[in-house]
Order: C-alpha cells, then structure tokens, then sequence
C-alpha cells in the first residue's frame, strides 16, 4: 500500500478534490523543504511523492545536468507508530496476559475462534478437508464456512497455536487486529494528511467503540484493515494513480484475503463503497463515462482474481454438505438506536448511570451497540461538516456518514429501546443475499472510519498555524475523544480439565466419538476446546455452530433428540437423573448414537449427569485427572 501526502491548495481544499474522479495535478504552490508541509524531497514540477504508509523516498533526481544524487536515508515513522497502536491494543487487553492460554474475552465465542485456531491447522496438516468436518456435531457435521472461521488467520499463527495453545494463538490475534486496523487506517489517511492527523485517525479507527466490542469474541470483525485498503485502491483508481489492472488484481488479492478471514466486511465494504461512488458520480457527472470504463476494467481483473482464489471454499460453501439458507442473524435485534450514538453503554469508562438508564435498554447484546461518538465528537463533526465543506473529500465523506448511519439504525427505528413502526431503508437490504445477513449495527465501523478521517484533515489544516491555535486544536481533540476510552476489559477463564491436556487422554483412541457433558452448545461449548486441546482425537456431538435447522434455516446447534434434552434438562436442574431416564426414546437415542465413550467433566450438576450416564450405560465410570469421568464402551477405560 502506497500512502501520499497531498498538500492543502491555499483555500484550504485538497488538491486532488477538483475535479473528482480525475487524476489530481499538482498545485502552483510547492512547499519547500523546511516547509511543515513537505513529506519529502521531489524535484521540480514532479506529481506528489509516494511513499510506502507515509515513508518517505530515499532518492530523488537533482540538479539541472540530469545527475542524480542520494539523498540521506530517513526511517519511516510508521513501524514505531505500529509498535504503538500494538502497545496500546496491549494494555487494553491486559487481563488476557495473566494467562494468555486459559484467559479470554465473550467465552463462548473466545471458546469457537480458539477452536478454530486448532482446526485449520490440524486439518490442513493431516490432508483433511478444513470447510467440512464431522469432528463437531457428529454425525452431521458442520460446514464451517457458514460460521467465521477466519481460516487465513489461524494459519497464520499456526506456530502460536502449536507452541502455546489455541487460546493463546486467538488472544495474539485479538491484540494484533486492533493495531494492523489502526495502521491500515493510518495508511489510508496518508493520502490526504501529515503523519500526526492520520496517526489520530489510525486510533479513532482501530480502537473505536466499535473495535473494542468487537474484541469480545468477534475476531473476524476486529480484524478490519479491508475498509482502509478499500478505500486506497479505489483512491488509486479514480486519481489514475495505477493501471486499472494492477488495482483490479490488488483488489482481487484483497477481497479473496478477507473472505478467508470473514464475509461480513467484504459485503459491507461492497455497500458502502458503491454509496461512495454514487456520491462522487453525483458531484461529477461529467468524468463518469471515463470513470466507469476504469471501475470496470478493475472490477473485472478482481473478481478473476478472487474468483481464481476462492473457487474451492466457495464451491464448498454455496454447494457442499450442511449448507444454510436465508440469514444468519435474526433481523432487527442489533440495530443502532438512535439514541445509540449520543448515549455511552456499559462498554464505555465514562458511563454515568442515567445514561446506562437508557442504553440498557437497547435492543441486541452491548457489544454490538458500537455507534456511540458521544455529543462533543458529534458536534465537533457537525461544525467540520460546515467548515471543511470546501474540502473535496468532506464534501464525499459527509453525506455518505449520514447514509450509512441511516442504514445502521436497521430496518425499523428503535428508540430508547422502544421498536417503532417508522420503516427505514435497511428493510430492502435485509431482503439482498449475502448482506442481507450482516448486521446493520456494525457499520459503525464505517462511520468511525469517515469521522477519522474528517478529524485527520481538520488536524492537518492548523499545522502551520500559530503553536497557540495548534495546543488548543490538539486539546479539543482529546476532550471530544475522551468520552469513547473503554471500560476496562475483564477477561474470564477458558480452563479445561488436565485429562485432556495431558497424556491421559491417551487412552481414547484416535477416530473415537466421544458424548461430552456439559453437552455443546451455543453458551456453553467448553468441550469442543477440551476436544482442540487433545489434538482433536475424538468427534464430538453437539456443537456451537451455524447448521441448517429442520427448514434449512440457520441455528447454532444440532439437531435435538432425546438424549441432548436429557443431557440439558440435569445440567440445568430442571430433571433428576432418575427423571430423565424415563423420558421415552432416550435409551433409543443413545443406542442410535453409540458413542465409543462418554465424558462428564467439570459442570453444572454433575453428580446427576454422572447418574445419568451411569444408568444409560449401566457402568460405573473411572475418574480421570481434573474431574473427568469416562466411560469407555470399546475399550479399556
């Protein structure tokens, strides 16, 4: 990714704003180079230096004999600014680090991408087909692209994951997504601003309300430099910066890379970018034949490209086993409110209680109530908008804010917790495959990247002003993101029981199918990284999961039977043991499962699931380490 500094013209515009859609030309005025403004040496008359996330270039012609000398090497800023994001993303993730193998954040879904972090990589390295698995929700299976395996990630670490475990391969993950967002984000606002403005939008963008929601579990949305890219390749695009073909390969590489990692951004990427050109169009009717012919060309080499790439897990997902019809996620529920974005949330430090009054009250989980700015950001943006409306991307970047904000309030308005009968436009979306079954709360994400990036050019215009004007711009600054800094993230345990850790576990062959309790499921999957941490020797029933349900539709957990309800049913105490071996059809169900043992591990209840599975295998069980009970049917136990 290239990142350039394109200097102010003198009204204060960027110089690649007018005309839009064309290749921008470099102004009459050239700052020198003890002028703030300079990123770097060029010579006479020549376009914009580009340098790599804002390093400056190393040579550049000199002299009017044609001779060219060496300028002196300078160290491009950007690798400290990451190892500062990657600090930050550290600190704010501190509790993980007490025990980073046995320690995460939102359990269940901390539970799910750790099994993955094993999965990919076991699968791959024992030539086993990584998409389709029947080593959870046995017999049935599972097509995990339908869940968010963010398979690129987990082979990426899977050194980690080898070396330290799959828990401590997510957190890793986790503390790096927040700092490569930050500084895809950072290289994306080169192209408009200085170091220091961008580097502010890299930390709205990357450590966002948005961001640390999404760090509760919810890796595939973490990791999110694809927007910033997105929006370099199509800045490339539309200013002639590189050949329509070479874009539309580096796009292609890009989006075959993020649907590997999750599908979600790629579609809402999709949406906003489209919005984003329809803007531009709207602004520039004149250059949008030219436009149009480049945008083609470039879309038609990425969907080669990406095509080329994803034709396997694609086939696999759209035509293989256990696919899912319709949305994932019920519509409707994580939505903003509109009271979202002015009111904080328990994910917030500065969250009085009459303001937590109201955002108690919102609809969906407070992790994906992400839209929060705060009224001094909301209004330090609005007066941007009137202020910097001569900017060519300001006058871009605010109406698509409103746009994507109206989308983001879902398909009905909810306000103050109240479902109103007001329909809004993302009603339409939700009918469109694919986006249909993104959520309309997170495009927040989007909203954080706009608001950084109109801070990032307001920043940028007081750097030559007075070190008065610039204290105080840069104190506003911080008083208006103040009230966005995190609560505190505490972090749960992510324990499994030292049988399966150990070569006890031994003693379950590999290719066994193994009853676990407390039985898989959605909010409590304990056993299936109890199964990642014994190399994954054994099948399991049960699973958290997103598998077709009886309509085809998406649930996310097997099929029930006799057995799981009878399973379920101890565990929560809502039948004694002796209740739930007269349920009929039980013993038929776990005959017709037949698993070659069971276990019942540290649970809820568990001298009556121990009862339990006593009576329905009529064996007393031997204790193994960490409180494992085992049954063992085909061999000696």
């Amino acid at each position: 990714m290239s990142a350039t500094y394109e200097r102010p013209a003198a009204d204060g515009s960027r110089l690649d704003a007018a005309p839009v859609l064309e290749p921008e030309r470099p102004g009459p005025e050239r700052p020198g180079p003890d002028d703030p403004r300079h990123d770097g040496p060029e010579s006479a008359g020549s376009a914009p230096s580009r340098a790599a996330l804002g390093a400056e270039p190393d040579e550049t012609p000199a002299g009017r004999a044609g001779h060219r000398r060496r300028e002196p090497r300078r160290m491009p800023r950007w690798p400290l600014l990451f190892v500062g994001y990657l600090a930050l993303a550290a600190l704010l993730l501190r509790s993980l680090w007490q025990d980073p193998d046995g320690r995460g954040y939102g359990v269940s879904d901390a539970t799910l991408f750790s099994w993955y972090m094993g999965w990919v990589p076991h699968a791959l390295g024992h030539g086993m087909n990584p998409f389709v698995t029947d080593a959870i929700n046995f017999p049935d299976g599972v097509n995990i692209l339908w869940s968010t395996p963010v398979v690129l990630l987990a082979v990426l670490v899977t050194p980690i994951t080898l070396l330290a475990g799959p828990v401590a391969a997510f957190n890793t993950l986790l503390a790096l997504a927040l700092a490569v967002s930050a500084i895809a984000m950072y290289g994306a606002a080169r192209r408009f601003v200085a170091f220091w403005p961008a580097a502010v939008a890299g930390l709205l963008y990357g450590f966002s309300p948005y961001m640390i929601g999404a760090s509760f579990g919810h890796l595939h949305l973490t990791f999110a430099p694809f927007p910033p890219l997105l929006l370099v390749l199509l800045h490339d695009l539309l200013t002639g910066r590189r050949a329509p073909r070479r874009t539309g390969v580096l796009l292609g590489l890009a989006v075959a890379a993020q649907m590997l990692i999750g599908e979600e951004l790629v579609a809402t990427s999709a949406l906003v970018g489209a919005l984003g050109l329809l803007i531009l169009a709207a602004r520039a009717p004149s250059a949008v034949p030219a436009a149009v012919g480049s945008l083609a060309r470039a879309l038609g080499w990425c969907a080669l490209v990406a095509g080329v790439l994803l034709a396997w897990p694609l086939a696999v997902q759209l035509a293989g086993p256990q696919r899912v019809d319709g949305a994932i996620q019920p519509h409707d529920v994580a939505v903003s409110d509109l009271f979202t974005f002015a009111i904080p949330t328990t994910m917030q430090w500065l969250a009085p209680d009459r303001a937590l009054a109201h955002s108690l009250r919102f609809t969906g989980s407070p992790v994906e109530v992400s839209a929060y700015f705060g009224v001094p950001l909301l209004a330090l943006l609005a007066v941007l908008a009137v202020r910097l409306r001569r900017d060519g991307l300001v006058r871009v970047l605010t109406p698509l804010f409103v746009l994507v904000a109206v989308l983001s309030l879902g398909g009905r308005l909810h306000v103050d917790g109240r479902i109103t009968g007001v329909w809004l436009p993302w009603a339409l979306v939700e009918q469109l495959p694919l986006i249909g079954s993104a959520l309309a709360s997170r495009l927040s994400l989007y909203l954080t990247l706009f608001a950084g990036l109109a801070l990032a050019i307001w920043l940028d215009q007081h750097r030559s002003r007075p070190w008065r004007r610039q204290a105080a711009v840069a104190l506003l600054t911080a008083a208006v993101l103040v009230p966005l800094v995190p609560a505190p993230m505490r972090a749960e345990p992510l324990r499994s029981p030292e049988f399966f850790t150990t070569a006890a576990v031994e003693v379950i062959p590999r290719g066994s199918t193994v009853l676990v309790a407390p039985y898989p499921r959605p909010d409590v999957p304990d056993a299936m990284l109890w199964q990642a941490r014994a190399g994954f020797r054994f099948d399991l029933p049960g699973c958290y999961c997103t598998v077709p349900g009886p309509n085809g539709g998406a649930q996310f957990h097997g099929d029930p039977s006799p057995l799981t309800t009878a399973l379920l049913r101890v565990e929560e105490g809502s039948l004694t043991a002796a209740q739930a071996l007269a349920l009929p059809g039980l013993r038929r169900a776990y005959e017709d499962l037949s698993p070659d043992a069971v276990i019942v591990g540290p649970a809820h209840n568990r001298a009556e699931l121990v009862e339990l599975v006593t009576g329905l295998t009529g064996r007393l069980p031997v204790e193994k380490p960490g409180g494992v009970a085992l049954w063992g049917e085909t061999f000696r136990a």
